[in-house]
């Protein structure tokens, strides 16, 4: 057996233990120190608490609370605020998010390690009556293995909260697909943002002098508005094929629910009042809690100071009015702000099509 470590309070001479029946109405993962500021100080007022007050109660004998994950760890602190703004009722529980994990498990993956473990039984008997070199196809688990990964992952599907429909048409018949998979409709979010664009001065008074970082000449985002095409195709260039589908959702939290309701978040400029502003265009399921909208809008700030918007602003862009100019989508000034607009929801008929998946890639 391997040699379990985790984290857990001791009690000093405990006179007994008196569980009470626990339902957990909602996780919410807590990132950078919001966690330890929670842990360390729990009597102090949390906004996480606040927002949601409604889903901590006690009815009979059972206590309805919520789970507070830690968002770079394992462990979590269980709430019942009982009204007040504070985790007035609170435990520490370690390792939560393996209690989360054992939850999530589907019908077909306990299954499914049922049979990897009496794969891994015969295979262990073979190698020790002298047959070393074992080919996975050959094994008659392994057609059984591969129909409970189909069933596995539709389950998982089916969970999401961004898909509104999963069949699974396994056993494999030649030409059919192994899923039907119908997503939510979205609707559209944009974060829009200031930017600070620079040019290099065109003309010099030497020909040996270069251009310094002094030397760049701002450029008024209302005089940028004709640079939205350069910009844009720039975007474009320097985006990676990860980013295809998902756009920089692909570098977000795994864990966290806004991954799953934040389908894709492009970013790009466009024209905005008159101004070149930057703009984070995002599909969304469905509206974001205030909570995950701060945790969204937190991530996107960093992406514009130091993530994503770092790379890009030390690229040089070609335009046809200014030459040489750089794109910063944060700037250190009080003004910098992020705001937000939705619009209506896409009309589920008009793009609620329904997409099919084949595992015929896969070989086992």
């Amino acid at each position: 057996m391997k040699k379990i470590t985790f984290n857990a309070p001791l009690n000093h001479k405990a006179y007994s233990y008196e569980p009470m029946k626990i339902e957990v109405e909602k996780v919410i993962p807590l990132y950078g120190k919001r966690f330890e500021q929670m842990r360390d100080h729990p009597l102090e007022d949390a906004p996480e608490i606040i927002e949601n007050r409604d889903l901590m109660y006690m009815e009979s004998n059972t206590a309805h609370c919520i789970l507070f994950l830690d968002a770079n760890g394992n462990d979590g602190i269980l709430v019942e605020a009982e009204g007040a703004d504070y985790a007035r009722k609170s435990q520490f529980i370690s390792n939560a998010r393996a209690i989360i994990e054992a939850n999530d498990i589907t019908a077909g993956e306990h299954q499914l390690h049922q049979e990897m473990k009496k794969m891994a039984d015969k295979i262990a008997g073979l190698a020790h009556r002298g047959e070393h070199h074992i080919y996975f196809g050959n094994l008659h688990e392994s057609e059984i293995i591969k129909s409970l990964i189909v069933k596995s992952v539709a389950e998982m599907l089916s969970q999401r909260s961004d898909i509104a429909d999963v069949k699974n048409h396994y056993p494999n018949i030649p030409f059919q697909p192994d899923y039907t998979v119908t997503p939510k409709p979205t609707q559209e979010m944009k974060l829009y943002c200031p930017l600070e664009i620079q040019a290099e001065p065109q003309i010099y008074e030497t020909d040996w002098d270069a251009p310094y970082e002094d030397d760049l000449e701002v450029i008024p985002s209302s005089c940028a508005c004709g640079c939205e095409d350069e910009i844009n195709a720039a975007i474009e260039k320097y985006s990676e094929p990860d980013e295809k589908h998902r756009g920089l959702m692909v570098y977000y939290d795994a864990n966290s629910p806004v991954n799953e309701k934040v389908v894709s978040a492009f970013p790009s400029v466009e024209v905005r009042n008159g101004e070149l502003v930057g703009v984070l265009t995002c599909q969304i399921t469905e509206p974001l809690t205030d909570s995950e909208m701060a945790e969204f809008q937190d991530w996107w700030s960093r992406k514009a100071l130091d993530g994503w918007a770092e790379g890009f602003e030390q690229r040089e862009i070609k335009t046809d009015a200014f030459g040489t100019i750089y794109v910063s989508f944060w700037n250190p000034s009080d003004s910098w702000q992020i705001e937000v607009e939705m619009t209506d929801a896409t009309d589920t008929a008009d793009i609620e099509e329904e997409e099919s998946l084949d595992m015929g890639g896969i070989s086992m």
